[in-house]
C-alpha cells in the first residue's frame, strides 16, 4: 500500500509541476510575453563565406559577420544586420565588388535592399557610391532614389537624386544630375 501512494504522490507532484510550466509560459496582460516564432530568425549564421557556382564555374563569393535566415515566413528573406561583401566573377575573368553596411534579401521577389554606404566597384574601374540602392537579381538591373556619386573608367563624375542602370552601367538613366564627362574627339 505504501508504493501506491507514493507512486500517487509523484503523480500529484508531476501534474502540479506541468501545470506550473504551462501557465507561466502563457501570456497573461503585461505580465508575460507569448514567442512568436515568426519574429525569431529560422538559423543565423557568424562570419558566413557563401560561394556560389554555375555549370563549375565560380561565379561569385559573399561574405557577411552575421546572416540571419527568415525563409520560415509568410514574405521570407534573409538579412544581414552587420553588412556584406560580395565579389562577382565574370565569363572573362573580371572582378566586380559589392559593399554595404546593411542588406537584405527578399526571396519570392528576388529584390536585394542594400543600405549604409553602398560601394560597387565594377570590373572596368567604374565606382558607384550611395546610401542605398536596390538590386533585381532576375532583371540584373540596379536603382535608387537617394543621392549617387558614379566615376566612370574614363574619368567622368556624375552626381545625382536617383538612377537607374543595368548591371555593366551601359545603360543608365539618371533622374537629376550634374558632372564632369569626358569625350572624345
Amino acid at each position: 500500500m505504501k508504493n501506491n501512494n507514493t507512486y500517487r504522490l509523484r503523480n500529484i507532484v508531476a501534474i502540479f509541476i506541468a501545470t506550473m510550466f504551462f501557465y507561466a509560459c502563457t501570456a497573461d496582460k503585461g505580465k508575460g510575453k507569448a514567442v512568436n516564432f515568426k519574429e525569431v530568425a529560422q538559423g543565423v549564421g557568424k562570419e558566413v563565406t557563401i560561394k556560389h557556382t554555375d555549370s563549375g564555374r565560380l561565379t561569385a563569393i559573399l561574405k557577411a559577420p552575421v546572416l540571419k535566415d527568415y525563409t520560415h515566413v509568410d514574405f521570407p528573406y534573409t538579412e544581414f544586420p552587420e553588412g556584406m561583401e560580395l565579389v562577382i566573377f565574370d565569363k572573362e575573368g573580371g572582378e566586380s565588388k559589392v559593399f554595404a553596411d546593411y542588406a537584405i534579401q527578399y526571396k519570392k521577389t528576388n529584390l536585394i535592399d542594400l543600405r549604409g554606404n553602398v560601394r560597387v566597384y565594377t570590373s572596368d574601374s567604374s565606382e558607384l557610391k550611395s546610401p542605398q540602392l536596390y538590386w533585381n537579381q532576375s532583371l540584373s538591373w540596379g536603382y535608387t532614389d537617394k543621392p549617387y556619386t558614379i566615376k566612370a573608367k574614363n574619368g567622368s563624375i556624375n552626381k545625382g537624386d536617383g538612377f537607374d542602370a543595368n548591371q555593366k552601367f551601359t545603360i543608365f538613366k539618371s533622374r537629376t544630375n550634374q558632372g564632369e564627362q569626358i569625350l572624345k574627339d
